[in-house]
């Protein structure tokens, strides 16, 4: 409510950044999405679907080589493990950096 742009981080790097309403209605990366359904919903009839991250959370001091999020990630795969992905397009006015989130989004994971 009180910003027009989100940017989010995991770890000390930028892992998606788009307009506010594009974060809270489409989020695109896996830590997005793990964030935004923890959101308290005011109202208790409601039920939101929770993502509980699991897995090691790495040291900020020495992150894991690949992607940051590798390690608590669901899917995360080979290629996240030794290759860090680059913040990509990934709709209007909104940038991602994660290797399989058009996998993702399609359900084909």
């Amino acid at each position: 409510h009180i910003s027009d742009r989100v940017a989010v981080m995991y770890l000390g790097k930028l892992v998606e950044q788009a307009p506010a309403e594009h974060i809270y209605d489409r989020p695109r990366h896996p830590y997005t999405k793990a964030l935004v359904s923890a959101i308290p919903e005011p109202d208790p009839t409601l039920e939101r679907s929770r993502i509980v991250l699991e897995g090691d959370v790495p040291s900020p001091i020495s992150p894991p080589p690949g992607c940051r999020f590798h390690t608590r990630c669901a899917y995360a795969r080979d290629r996240c493990r030794t290759e860090t992905p680059q913040l990509e397009p990934a709709g209007q006015d909104q940038l991602v950096a994660c290797h399989r989130w058009r996998e993702i989004e399609s359900g084909a994971t």
